[in-house]
């Protein structure tokens, strides 16, 4: 089957989309006794969402924190007339609802009814949440801690959220072990981050909530999806999962593991990122990689889009975009940046609301034809 012949079967996910890794079991009516059983097609539903971080430039960062309804109206518009249903918002350092600048208790309900006025919907949230333990901002002097984030975004409807924050330790812990872990030294890693995890997990529980772990390319941390899934398969996957960035897996498995990564962790999937990578040797002779415009880099966009409609897949399509373009005015921009308004990529011109709406369009478009 073609992308746009997949696309074609793709419909707006109704508002009370599970987005948890066993959405794909198959709901069916009772049959009457001795009524022929015809084989129903499975319909894969997945929602258009844009990564708020990069609308963030229609708004400056004092407006943010001192009018999050109107900040929301404004993220939810242009949201919509770029031709995104979703909006996944950034609740972090920099973010949209910042913990260390505002009160997210306030701003956060706030910005969420503003945007979800506009007919967008939003029940997905990026932060910075790592362990419950570890504290993901300051204000007013008081350390903000992971539970008081998670029961705001309950109250307010929200039903998952980005986390992440393991790395591989790879210097020796005794004297008696190698410089490098290897074998069961590996895993006796990942198996102590997730009995951290533990807790995390019975936070979910307790509010409704889906945690995904971001996955990523290059670094120490978790890679190769065997060890997310060695990490997650202990728990309920309504409560840990995984957001599969297709751009860093073809990174990551260019040829062909990203297709066997993906199979593999399908069970655990609870949401999907678009955006398009390519793998490069630089002038030093190292290697590297960077996230292209969608169609110009190695993601095999048709199969990639055959797996999720094999696999069952149904939730949030989140596009980003991390490439290097050329501004209104000639100068070198990088999308994978925080811009607000008063950035001076726009203070010069060389960014305009025209041209970033534009670009912003491409992508989508490319995915959705």
């Amino acid at each position: 089957m073609r992308r746009r012949e997949f696309l074609a079967t793709v419909g707006t996910a109704s508002a009370s989309l599970a987005v948890t890794a066993n959405a794909s079991a198959a709901v069916t009516a009772p049959v009457p006794q001795g009524a022929a059983v015809v084989a129903q097609p499975r319909f894969p539903q997945i929602v258009w969402t844009v990564f708020s971080r990069h609308l963030q430039w229609l708004i400056t960062q004092d407006f943010a924190h001192a009018k999050p309804y109107d900040t929301g109206v404004v993220i939810g518009a242009k949201a919509q007339e770029l031709g995104f249903s979703a909006v996944d918002l950034t609740v972090r350092q920099s973010g949209l609802v910042d913990p260390s600048r505002a009160d997210f208790r306030a701003n956060l309900p706030s910005m969420l009814q503003g945007l979800r006025s506009t007919g967008a919907r939003c029940d997905q949230i990026t932060t910075n949440i790592e362990l419950p333990d570890a504290t993901i901002g300051s204000f007013n002097g008081h350390a903000v801690l992971p539970e008081e984030l998670l029961q705001v975004a309950h109250d307010a409807g929200i039903r998952c959220y980005r986390w992440g924050g393991f790395n591989y330790r790879l210097q020796a812990a005794t004297a008696s072990q190698s410089s490098q872990p290897f074998g069961a030294q590996v895993t006796a890693q990942l198996d102590a981050f997730a009995v951290r995890a533990e807790k995390l997990a019975v936070l979910n529980r307790k509010y409704a909530l889906t945690a995904l772990y971001h996955t990523y390319s290059g670094g120490n941390g978790t890679r190769s999806v065997w060890d997310l899934v060695h990490l997650l398969e202990r728990f309920d996957a309504q409560q840990m999962a995984i957001s599969f960035d297709i751009g860093h897996m073809v990174r990551e498995g260019t040829l062909s593991a990203w297709r066997t990564n993906l199979r593999y962790a399908m069970p655990y999937v609870g949401g999907v990122v678009l955006k398009d990578g390519l793998v490069v040797r630089n002038a030093d002779g190292t290697v590297g990689g960077s996230f292209p415009a969608a169609g110009s880099g190695m993601v095999q966009w048709q199969e990639f889009f055959q797996l999720l409609l094999e696999g069952g897949y149904r939730g949030a399509a989140q596009v980003q975009y991390e490439y290097d373009l050329v501004g209104v005015k000639g100068m070198p921009v990088t999308l994978n940046t925080t811009f607000w308004a008063d950035h001076a990529q726009f203070a010069s011109g060389n960014l305009t609301a025209e041209f970033m709406a534009t670009e912003l369009r491409k992508d989508l478009q490319f995915y959705k034809v």
